[in-house]
């Protein structure tokens, strides 16, 4: 059994019947996590980890992307059954986190028109919001409160008003539609298992880190995981950018093998011995183990070193190159309201005065600690950098459980019968992956293996339970009204036009 720390954290085994438990299932390119939580009450947000376990992801998730899923969904199986049977309960509420290659932030705009002043009505703004759609190939995950604007000002409540010219604007989080394709294949169809609204840990993690000053300000927050770097920059109270780097942890172990080390090696290299602090006059000599595991050699300290700062120096170029592509200005990275960090990668020595260097010298640097979280009921989370984004998501879905149906989404009043028309991205918005020095990546890794299958009945039968109705995944504006529904920042757009 492959788990967190060599072992399963069991909380607590007995479960009432009256309680209600949270599931979040995260596809990390290191390993596929499973987090069990358990409600403190019904109709309460507070909750308490009851059960955190892993499998491997090797071989199933690359760069945060579900790709086999076969050997992705057996993995899925595991942990549930495991869970389960450990528990003695059958989940009730099981979300998913989408991360990885293709998560992107998108600013979108809709704008009406009209050929004399006209006051604006309600069927105005469904007709707005009508004209709304997802871009081809994309699958929407999150939405920041929409921002209406009339004749060019921004108005709170546009109904009313007279108007040449309405404006939405909707900053929006996605992903490359094959991306949540293949976990749907995976969850849904393989495992037939019913899931809720997909979470963006590094958004999440954001409400729970970053303040309203900071966000206001301009602030980042960076996850560096095991085979990507995600960036989230933050301004004029918003999300402005969210971008994903294909390099990480793992690809700084890649380059220690270059010593003539195994893998295996150069991972516990990295971890016991790295830094980013480079001394030329440091001759320390470690001892470490040949390719064969059996024979000993010894490697400069410095040597390492070089190849962990070239590594991360790289890294630290396409952050900066992301944060200036958002603030409109090449050359301009400045954060003013610091940079958080966290993921497992971020335990890299050194790290937080390495970055505080390459961006100035005046950049405020922080690590997530359980210091940024005021549950101190969930340590086992809060304590490793490798689990802040799996608690946050946690916490975001024993929110949106709490919620009754008999409260109304933000944008409940727009229904889903508008026509279809054509959407307006931004100028400007194109994939930060397309820029000259930053990787690529191969978009026909992540395609899906196999036809979805069609549904098959349940594998068994569960107890009903009371639950708000989910629109389906397939459904935009369905999804749209959750997504809103969900945000619990109280964050708006800007004033000004673009």
């Amino acid at each position: 059994m492959a788990t967190i720390n060599e072992a399963n954290i069991i909380l607590m085994r007995e479960h009432r019947e009256d309680k209600i438990n949270v599931a979040i299932l995260d596809f990390g390119s290191s390993a596929i996590k499973l987090a069990v939580a358990e409600k403190m009450a019904p109709g309460d947000e507070l909750f308490r980890t009851v059960y955190l376990d892993s499998e491997p992801s090797e071989g199933a998730v690359q760069r945060g992307v579900v790709f086999n899923l076969s050997e992705t969904s057996e993995k899925v199986r595991k942990l549930l059954s495991r869970a389960e049977a450990d528990l003695g309960i059958e989940i009730d509420h099981l979300y998913a986190s989408i991360s990885g290659q293709g998560l992107h932030s998108l600013l979108i705009k809709q704008v009406e028109e009209y050929d004399a002043p006209h006051e604006i009505t309600q069927a105005d703004i469904e007709r707005l919001w009508g004209k709304i759609e997802e871009p081809d190939g994309k699958f929407f995950l999150n939405a920041d409160f929409a921002r209406f604007s009339v004749n060019g000002s921004s108005v709170l409540r546009p109904v009313g008003v007279k108007a040449m010219k309405l404006q939405v604007s909707i900053q929006t989080v996605v992903t490359d539609r094959m991306v949540t394709d293949n976990v749907e294949e995976v969850l849904a169809h393989k495992l037939d298992l019913e899931v809720e609204p997909y979470l963006v840990g590094v958004v999440e993690l954001s409400k729970r880190v970053l303040t309203p000053e900071q966000k206001r300000i301009g602030s980042a927050l960076v996850d560096f995981g095991a085979e990507t770097t995600t960036v989230a920059y933050f301004n004029h109270g918003v999300l402005e950018s969210l971008r994903v780097i294909p390099m990480g942890g793992n690809q700084i172990t890649y380059d220690l093998t270059d010593l003539d080390i195994s893998p295996e090696e150069a991972e516990r290299v990295k971890i016991a011995h790295a830094s980013l602090s480079l001394d030329t006059s440091d001759k320390e000599e470690l001892i470490v183990k040949a390719p064969d595991m059996r024979t000993d050699k010894r490697v400069s300290r410095y040597n390492v070193n070089q190849y962990i700062e070239a590594r991360t120096h790289e890294i630290v170029d396409n952050i900066k190159a992301i944060i200036a592509r958002a603030k409109g200005s090449e050359g301009d990275y400045k954060v003013p309201g610091g940079m958080v960090i966290t993921g497992g990668a971020s335990k890299l020595a050194g790290l937080p005065e390495y970055l505080k260097d390459k961006f100035g010298g005046e950049l405020s640097v922080k690590q997530v600690s359980p210091a940024f979280f005021s549950d101190g009921g969930n340590q086992e989370l809060t304590a490793n950098p490798e689990f802040h984004s799996l608690y946050a998501m946690l916490y975001a879905a024993n929110v949106d459980v709490a919620r009754t149906e008999e409260e109304p989404s933000v944008v409940e009043q727009h229904e889903e019968q508008h026509e279809e028309q054509a959407i307006h991205i931004v100028e400007g918005e194109a994939d930060i992956m397309s820029q000259p020095g930053v990787l690529p990546f191969d978009e026909e890794d992540l395609k899906p293996q196999a036809d979805p299958a069609p549904r098959v009945k349940p594998r068994r039968e569960r107890t009903p339970k009371p639950k708000k109705e989910k629109s389906s995944k397939s459904s935009f504006m369905g999804r749209l009204k959750d997504l809103f529904a969900m945000s619990d920042d109280d964050s708006n757009f800007s004033d000004d036009e673009d």
